[in-house]
Protein backbone atom coordinates (compact mmCIF):
# COMPACT_ATOMS: atom_id res chain seq x y z
CA UNK A 1 0.00 0.00 0.00
CA UNK A 2 1.46 3.58 -1.07
CA UNK A 3 2.40 5.78 1.77
CA UNK A 4 -0.53 8.32 2.59
CA UNK A 5 0.38 11.73 2.85
CA UNK A 6 -2.61 14.35 4.41
CA UNK A 7 -1.78 18.20 3.74
CA UNK A 8 -3.53 20.88 5.15
CA UNK A 9 -4.17 23.78 3.26
CA UNK A 10 -2.70 27.47 4.04
CA UNK A 11 -4.22 30.87 4.23
CA UNK A 12 -2.42 31.23 0.84
CA UNK A 13 -3.87 28.86 -1.05
CA UNK A 14 -7.61 29.55 -0.09
CA UNK A 15 -7.63 33.54 -0.11
CA UNK A 16 -9.86 35.72 -2.92
CA UNK A 17 -8.20 38.34 -4.51
CA UNK A 18 -9.28 41.39 -3.46
CA UNK A 19 -8.97 45.32 -5.15
CA UNK A 20 -6.65 47.39 -3.14
CA UNK A 21 -7.64 51.00 -2.26
CA UNK A 22 -6.03 54.28 -1.26
CA UNK A 23 -6.50 55.38 2.12
CA UNK A 24 -7.78 59.00 0.65
CA UNK A 25 -10.52 57.65 -1.46
CA UNK A 26 -13.85 58.85 -0.38
CA UNK A 27 -15.93 56.56 1.58
CA UNK A 28 -18.86 57.14 -1.06
CA UNK A 29 -16.56 55.04 -4.23
CA UNK A 30 -15.83 52.98 -2.00
CA UNK A 31 -19.92 52.13 -1.37
CA UNK A 32 -20.12 53.08 -4.76
CA UNK A 33 -17.55 49.88 -5.59
CA UNK A 34 -19.66 47.59 -3.28
CA UNK A 35 -22.82 48.12 -4.68
CA UNK A 36 -21.00 47.07 -8.75
CA UNK A 37 -19.68 44.00 -7.20
CA UNK A 38 -21.98 41.91 -4.86
CA UNK A 39 -19.79 39.49 -3.83
CA UNK A 40 -16.63 41.95 -2.89
CA UNK A 41 -16.46 40.64 1.22
CA UNK A 42 -13.91 43.52 1.62
CA UNK A 43 -11.26 45.67 0.52
CA UNK A 44 -7.29 46.24 1.36
CA UNK A 45 -6.38 49.98 2.37
CA UNK A 46 -3.09 50.91 1.81
CA UNK A 47 -1.06 54.16 1.83
CA UNK A 48 2.82 55.17 1.33
CA UNK A 49 3.95 53.24 3.61
CA UNK A 50 1.95 49.74 2.45
CA UNK A 51 -1.09 48.04 4.04
CA UNK A 52 -3.21 50.21 7.13
CA UNK A 53 -5.99 48.44 7.04
CA UNK A 54 -9.01 46.31 5.63
CA UNK A 55 -12.54 47.81 5.39
CA UNK A 56 -15.58 44.90 4.62
CA UNK A 57 -19.41 45.51 3.54
CA UNK A 58 -20.38 44.35 6.99
CA UNK A 59 -18.69 47.16 8.88
CA UNK A 60 -19.21 49.82 5.94
CA UNK A 61 -22.68 49.50 6.05
CA UNK A 62 -23.65 48.49 8.94
CA UNK A 63 -22.35 50.06 11.83
CA UNK A 64 -20.93 53.34 9.83
CA UNK A 65 -23.56 53.59 6.98
CA UNK A 66 -26.55 52.41 9.06
CA UNK A 67 -27.50 55.65 10.80
CA UNK A 68 -29.63 58.30 9.78
CA UNK A 69 -27.58 60.91 7.91
CA UNK A 70 -24.38 58.75 8.21
CA UNK A 71 -23.98 58.69 3.99
CA UNK A 72 -24.13 62.97 4.56
CA UNK A 73 -21.40 63.07 7.08
CA UNK A 74 -19.43 60.22 5.97
CA UNK A 75 -19.53 60.55 2.21
CA UNK A 76 -16.74 62.83 1.45
CA UNK A 77 -14.73 61.60 3.67
CA UNK A 78 -11.17 59.42 3.15
CA UNK A 79 -11.88 56.13 3.78
CA UNK A 80 -8.93 55.71 6.35
CA UNK A 81 -10.92 57.44 9.17
CA UNK A 82 -13.71 54.69 9.44
CA UNK A 83 -10.80 51.87 10.14
CA UNK A 84 -10.72 50.56 13.75
CA UNK A 85 -7.80 50.88 15.58
CA UNK A 86 -6.78 47.44 15.65
CA UNK A 87 -6.86 45.19 12.55
CA UNK A 88 -6.63 41.28 12.47
CA UNK A 89 -4.64 39.93 9.97
CA UNK A 90 -2.61 36.84 9.37
CA UNK A 91 0.38 35.24 7.14
CA UNK A 92 -0.39 33.51 4.00
CA UNK A 93 1.96 30.39 5.78
CA UNK A 94 -0.40 29.43 8.36
CA UNK A 95 -2.67 26.63 8.19
CA UNK A 96 -6.38 26.91 8.56
CA UNK A 97 -6.92 24.74 11.78
CA UNK A 98 -4.24 27.27 13.16
CA UNK A 99 -5.80 29.85 11.31
CA UNK A 100 -9.84 29.29 12.79
CA UNK A 101 -7.65 28.94 16.22
CA UNK A 102 -6.58 32.54 16.36
CA UNK A 103 -9.76 33.88 14.86
CA UNK A 104 -11.91 32.17 17.90
CA UNK A 105 -9.36 33.96 20.35
CA UNK A 106 -10.08 37.00 19.30
CA UNK A 107 -13.73 36.83 17.60
CA UNK A 108 -15.42 33.47 20.07
CA UNK A 109 -18.66 34.35 18.30
CA UNK A 110 -17.26 34.21 15.39
CA UNK A 111 -18.88 37.94 14.18
CA UNK A 112 -16.32 38.88 11.69
CA UNK A 113 -16.69 37.44 8.38
CA UNK A 114 -13.94 38.07 6.37
CA UNK A 115 -10.06 38.67 7.19
CA UNK A 116 -7.06 40.06 5.08
CA UNK A 117 -3.57 37.58 4.26
CA UNK A 118 -0.79 39.92 4.97
CA UNK A 119 3.19 39.80 4.52
CA UNK A 120 5.87 41.94 4.29
CA UNK A 121 3.45 44.85 4.87
CA UNK A 122 1.53 43.95 1.58
CA UNK A 123 -2.06 42.66 1.52
CA UNK A 124 -1.85 39.40 -0.65
CA UNK A 125 -5.91 38.43 -0.24
CA UNK A 126 -9.08 38.36 1.48
CA UNK A 127 -9.97 35.13 3.37
CA UNK A 128 -13.75 34.88 3.92
CA UNK A 129 -15.14 33.41 7.13
CA UNK A 130 -17.10 30.99 5.35
CA UNK A 131 -14.51 29.90 2.89
CA UNK A 132 -12.77 28.89 5.99
CA UNK A 133 -14.93 27.06 7.77
CA UNK A 134 -15.68 25.00 4.23
CA UNK A 135 -12.31 24.31 3.68
CA UNK A 136 -11.74 23.07 7.54
CA UNK A 137 -14.75 20.87 6.40
CA UNK A 138 -13.65 19.24 3.49
CA UNK A 139 -9.83 19.21 4.99
CA UNK A 140 -11.23 16.81 8.18
CA UNK A 141 -13.23 14.69 5.53
CA UNK A 142 -9.73 14.26 3.54
CA UNK A 143 -8.37 13.45 7.13
CA UNK A 144 -10.95 11.05 8.38
CA UNK A 145 -10.73 9.22 4.92
CA UNK A 146 -6.73 9.33 5.48
CA UNK A 147 -7.42 7.87 8.78
CA UNK A 148 -9.97 5.49 7.66
CA UNK A 149 -7.32 3.96 4.74
CA UNK A 150 -4.35 4.24 7.13
CA UNK A 151 -6.48 2.19 9.94
CA UNK A 152 -7.12 -0.20 7.48
CA UNK A 153 -3.57 -1.07 6.68
CA UNK A 154 -2.63 -0.94 10.64
CA UNK A 155 -5.27 -3.68 10.95
CA UNK A 156 -3.85 -5.72 8.31
CA UNK A 157 -0.41 -5.82 9.12
CA UNK A 158 -1.37 -6.29 12.60
CA UNK A 159 -3.42 -8.95 11.62
CA UNK A 160 -0.48 -10.39 9.76
CA UNK A 161 1.95 -9.88 12.55
CA UNK A 162 -0.75 -11.96 14.51
CA UNK A 163 -0.41 -14.69 12.39
CA UNK A 164 3.18 -15.40 12.29
CA UNK A 165 2.62 -15.28 15.59
CA UNK A 166 0.45 -17.70 15.99
CA UNK A 167 2.32 -19.84 13.74
CA UNK A 168 5.71 -19.25 15.57
CA UNK A 169 3.59 -21.54 18.15
CA UNK A 170 4.24 -25.40 17.79
CA UNK A 171 0.64 -27.19 18.03
CA UNK A 172 -1.19 -27.25 21.22
CA UNK A 173 -0.85 -30.87 22.04
CA UNK A 174 2.19 -33.07 21.89
CA UNK A 175 3.63 -36.71 22.97
CA UNK A 176 7.19 -37.63 23.51
CA UNK A 177 7.75 -41.57 25.03
CA UNK A 178 5.32 -41.21 27.63
CA UNK A 179 5.21 -37.52 28.06
CA UNK A 180 1.99 -36.09 26.51
CA UNK A 181 2.05 -32.09 26.28
CA UNK A 182 -1.17 -29.41 25.90
CA UNK A 183 -0.12 -25.89 26.29
CA UNK A 184 -2.23 -22.98 24.58
CA UNK A 185 -2.14 -19.15 24.33
CA UNK A 186 -5.44 -16.89 25.00
CA UNK A 187 -3.85 -12.98 24.11
CA UNK A 188 -4.99 -9.98 25.71
CA UNK A 189 -4.52 -8.05 22.51
CA UNK A 190 -4.05 -8.60 18.62
CA UNK A 191 -0.30 -8.93 19.30
CA UNK A 192 0.86 -10.70 22.79
CA UNK A 193 3.68 -10.59 24.63
CA UNK A 194 3.30 -15.03 25.94
CA UNK A 195 4.63 -17.81 24.30
CA UNK A 196 5.50 -21.09 24.70
CA UNK A 197 7.79 -23.90 23.10
CA UNK A 198 8.95 -27.40 23.57
CA UNK A 199 11.54 -29.27 21.83
CA UNK A 200 12.71 -32.87 21.71
CA UNK A 201 16.93 -33.55 22.84
CA UNK A 202 18.60 -36.24 22.78
CA UNK A 203 17.87 -39.18 24.74
CA UNK A 204 14.67 -38.74 25.51
CA UNK A 205 14.48 -35.85 27.09
CA UNK A 206 11.71 -33.34 26.31
CA UNK A 207 12.72 -29.41 26.56
CA UNK A 208 9.46 -26.91 27.87
CA UNK A 209 9.81 -22.96 27.62
CA UNK A 210 7.12 -20.49 28.99
CA UNK A 211 7.72 -17.38 28.70
CA UNK A 212 6.11 -13.45 29.37
CA UNK A 213 7.06 -9.94 27.96
CA UNK A 214 6.66 -6.98 30.07
CA UNK A 215 3.84 -5.60 27.39
CA UNK A 216 1.75 -6.01 24.25
CA UNK A 217 1.75 -5.06 20.91
CA UNK A 218 3.92 -4.99 17.64
CA UNK A 219 7.30 -4.16 20.22
CA UNK A 220 6.22 -7.45 22.60
CA UNK A 221 5.86 -9.63 19.50
CA UNK A 222 9.38 -8.70 17.86
CA UNK A 223 10.76 -9.54 21.42
CA UNK A 224 8.75 -12.99 21.20
CA UNK A 225 10.15 -13.96 17.77
CA UNK A 226 13.81 -12.77 19.13
CA UNK A 227 13.22 -15.40 21.92
CA UNK A 228 12.14 -17.73 19.76
CA UNK A 229 14.52 -17.31 17.43
CA UNK A 230 17.66 -17.46 19.20
CA UNK A 231 16.21 -20.35 21.24
CA UNK A 232 16.49 -22.74 18.34
CA UNK A 233 19.45 -21.28 17.42
CA UNK A 234 20.95 -21.83 20.55
CA UNK A 235 19.67 -25.50 20.43
CA UNK A 236 20.66 -25.94 17.13
CA UNK A 237 24.52 -25.24 18.27
CA UNK A 238 24.02 -28.41 20.82
CA UNK A 239 23.00 -25.79 23.80
CA UNK A 240 20.51 -27.65 25.69
CA UNK A 241 20.76 -26.59 29.53
CA UNK A 242 18.04 -24.35 30.83
CA UNK A 243 21.33 -22.29 32.07
CA UNK A 244 23.01 -21.80 28.62
CA UNK A 245 19.74 -21.48 26.97
CA UNK A 246 18.53 -18.31 29.11
CA UNK A 247 21.84 -17.72 28.99
CA UNK A 248 22.13 -16.91 25.33
CA UNK A 249 18.52 -15.80 25.14
CA UNK A 250 19.26 -13.09 27.88
CA UNK A 251 21.92 -11.13 25.27
CA UNK A 252 20.04 -12.11 22.26
CA UNK A 253 16.90 -9.93 23.67
CA UNK A 254 19.09 -7.43 25.23
CA UNK A 255 20.55 -6.32 22.13
CA UNK A 256 16.97 -6.55 20.35
CA UNK A 257 14.56 -4.76 23.09
CA UNK A 258 17.68 -3.36 24.69
CA UNK A 259 16.33 -3.19 28.20
CA UNK A 260 13.36 -1.20 27.12
CA UNK A 261 10.54 -4.65 27.37
CA UNK A 262 12.00 -7.40 29.94
CA UNK A 263 10.96 -11.35 29.39
CA UNK A 264 10.45 -13.10 31.99
CA UNK A 265 11.26 -17.11 31.25
CA UNK A 266 10.99 -20.90 32.70
CA UNK A 267 12.77 -23.47 30.56
CA UNK A 268 12.55 -26.99 32.42
CA UNK A 269 14.02 -30.18 30.60
CA UNK A 270 12.11 -33.54 31.05
CA UNK A 271 14.83 -36.50 31.88
CA UNK A 272 12.44 -39.39 31.78
CA UNK A 273 15.62 -41.68 32.03
CA UNK A 274 16.31 -40.67 35.10
CA UNK A 275 12.94 -39.68 36.29
CA UNK A 276 14.03 -36.07 36.89
CA UNK A 277 12.83 -32.19 35.49
CA UNK A 278 15.89 -29.61 35.31
CA UNK A 279 14.93 -25.91 35.39
CA UNK A 280 16.08 -22.30 35.33
CA UNK A 281 14.27 -19.59 35.95
CA UNK A 282 14.33 -15.62 34.66
CA UNK A 283 12.09 -14.59 37.07
CA UNK A 284 9.16 -16.09 35.84
CA UNK A 285 6.15 -17.36 37.90
CA UNK A 286 7.07 -20.82 39.75
CA UNK A 287 5.79 -23.84 38.66
CA UNK A 288 4.00 -26.84 40.13
CA UNK A 289 4.73 -30.66 40.48
CA UNK A 290 1.31 -32.74 41.10
CA UNK A 291 1.69 -35.76 42.32
CA UNK A 292 -0.76 -38.72 42.55
CA UNK A 293 -2.09 -38.44 46.16
CA UNK A 294 -0.50 -35.66 47.37
CA UNK A 295 -1.33 -31.34 46.98
CA UNK A 296 0.87 -29.48 44.32
CA UNK A 297 4.13 -28.60 44.98
CA UNK A 298 5.23 -25.41 44.04
CA UNK A 299 9.13 -25.33 42.66
CA UNK A 300 10.76 -22.54 43.57
CA UNK A 301 13.80 -22.97 44.68
CA UNK A 302 15.49 -20.89 41.88
CA UNK A 303 14.96 -17.76 40.17
CA UNK A 304 17.16 -15.41 38.25
CA UNK A 305 16.76 -11.62 36.39
CA UNK A 306 14.27 -11.40 33.63
CA UNK A 307 15.59 -11.49 30.25
CA UNK A 308 17.16 -8.54 28.83
CA UNK A 309 17.87 -7.04 31.95
CA UNK A 310 21.44 -7.01 32.22
CA UNK A 311 24.50 -8.60 30.09
CA UNK A 312 25.81 -11.84 30.55
CA UNK A 313 23.14 -13.01 33.58
CA UNK A 314 23.72 -16.45 34.90
CA UNK A 315 20.97 -18.33 35.93
CA UNK A 316 21.40 -21.22 38.45
CA UNK A 317 19.57 -24.39 37.88
CA UNK A 318 17.84 -26.65 39.79
CA UNK A 319 15.77 -30.32 39.72
CA UNK A 320 13.68 -32.44 40.98
CA UNK A 321 11.51 -35.84 40.74
CA UNK A 322 9.10 -36.18 37.90
CA UNK A 323 8.09 -40.03 37.70
CA UNK A 324 5.36 -41.52 35.36
CA UNK A 325 2.17 -40.29 36.90
CA UNK A 326 3.59 -36.78 37.58
CA UNK A 327 2.14 -33.93 35.87
CA UNK A 328 4.15 -30.29 35.32
CA UNK A 329 2.36 -27.38 35.27
CA UNK A 330 4.23 -24.00 33.70
CA UNK A 331 1.63 -21.17 33.38
CA UNK A 332 2.15 -17.17 33.25
CA UNK A 333 0.99 -14.60 35.85
CA UNK A 334 -2.17 -13.62 33.72
CA UNK A 335 -3.83 -16.62 34.89
CA UNK A 336 -3.32 -15.82 39.02
CA UNK A 337 -3.47 -12.47 38.49
CA UNK A 338 -7.02 -11.87 36.36
CA UNK A 339 -9.16 -10.31 38.38
CA UNK A 340 -13.32 -10.45 39.51
CA UNK A 341 -16.05 -7.67 39.19
CA UNK A 342 -15.12 -6.55 42.61
CA UNK A 343 -11.28 -6.36 41.68
CA UNK A 344 -9.90 -9.55 43.77
CA UNK A 345 -7.29 -11.61 42.17
CA UNK A 346 -7.51 -15.11 40.83
CA UNK A 347 -4.77 -15.83 43.19
CA UNK A 348 -2.07 -19.13 43.53
CA UNK A 349 -4.76 -20.93 46.41
CA UNK A 350 -7.31 -20.93 43.88
CA UNK A 351 -4.93 -22.63 41.17
CA UNK A 352 -3.64 -24.48 43.37
CA UNK A 353 -7.83 -25.82 44.45
CA UNK A 354 -7.99 -26.15 40.59
CA UNK A 355 -4.51 -28.69 40.33
CA UNK A 356 -5.23 -30.30 43.38
CA UNK A 357 -8.34 -31.65 42.12
CA UNK A 358 -7.34 -32.33 38.45
CA UNK A 359 -4.34 -35.13 39.32
CA UNK A 360 -6.74 -37.59 37.65
CA UNK A 361 -7.46 -35.35 34.47
CA UNK A 362 -5.22 -35.41 31.15
CA UNK A 363 -2.82 -32.35 30.23
CA UNK A 364 -5.60 -31.21 28.15
CA UNK A 365 -8.37 -31.76 30.23
CA UNK A 366 -5.83 -30.00 33.07
CA UNK A 367 -5.28 -27.11 31.05
CA UNK A 368 -8.80 -25.82 29.64
CA UNK A 369 -10.32 -26.28 33.50
CA UNK A 370 -7.62 -23.58 33.96
CA UNK A 371 -8.53 -21.43 31.70
CA UNK A 372 -12.13 -22.31 32.48
CA UNK A 373 -11.88 -21.72 35.93
CA UNK A 374 -9.99 -18.04 35.60
CA UNK A 375 -12.69 -17.40 32.85
CA UNK A 376 -15.64 -18.04 34.96
CA UNK A 377 -13.56 -16.11 38.05
CA UNK A 378 -13.06 -13.06 35.69
CA UNK A 379 -16.69 -12.87 34.77
CA UNK A 380 -15.20 -10.64 31.44
CA UNK A 381 -15.20 -11.40 27.89
CA UNK A 382 -11.50 -11.50 27.68
CA UNK A 383 -8.28 -11.50 30.02
CA UNK A 384 -6.61 -8.52 30.71
CA UNK A 385 -3.22 -9.76 30.57
CA UNK A 386 -2.02 -12.72 28.06
CA UNK A 387 -2.70 -15.95 29.59
CA UNK A 388 -0.14 -19.04 28.89
CA UNK A 389 -0.69 -22.74 30.10
CA UNK A 390 1.57 -25.75 29.08
CA UNK A 391 0.79 -29.19 30.80
CA UNK A 392 2.79 -31.90 31.03
CA UNK A 393 2.41 -35.46 32.13
CA UNK A 394 3.99 -38.88 32.60
CA UNK A 395 2.10 -41.64 31.62
CA UNK A 396 1.48 -44.00 34.47
CA UNK A 397 3.80 -46.94 34.36
CA UNK A 398 1.13 -49.40 34.06
CA UNK A 399 -0.34 -46.93 31.17
CA UNK A 400 3.05 -46.37 29.01
CA UNK A 401 1.37 -48.33 25.72
CA UNK A 402 -1.21 -45.42 25.44
CA UNK A 403 1.66 -42.23 25.36
CA UNK A 404 1.49 -41.53 21.84
CA UNK A 405 -1.84 -42.87 20.64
Amino acid sequence: MQQMEHIIPTLGEIMRTAPGIASVTPVKDVMELFQKEPSLLALPVSDESGFIGMISRKVLFFEHLGRPFAVDLYGRKAIHTLLGETQFVLAPELDINAALARLLEVDPGLNIDSFPVVADNTCLGIVAVSDLMMKISENQAKLLHALKLLGARISEEVDRASKIQRDLLPPAEFCSGDIRIAAGVITSSEIGGDFYDYFPLDHGRLGLVVADVSGHGVQAGMVTTAAKASLHSLIGQGVTTPAALLFGMNNAILATARQSLLMTCLIVIIDPARDRVVMANAGHNFPYVIRSGALPEMIQDVSGYPLGFEENCSYPETECPFNPGDTLCLYSDGIVECTCPSGEDFGYERMEAVLAGGGDHSPTELRDLLRRSAELFSGAAAFEDDVTVLVAARNKANAATRSCQ
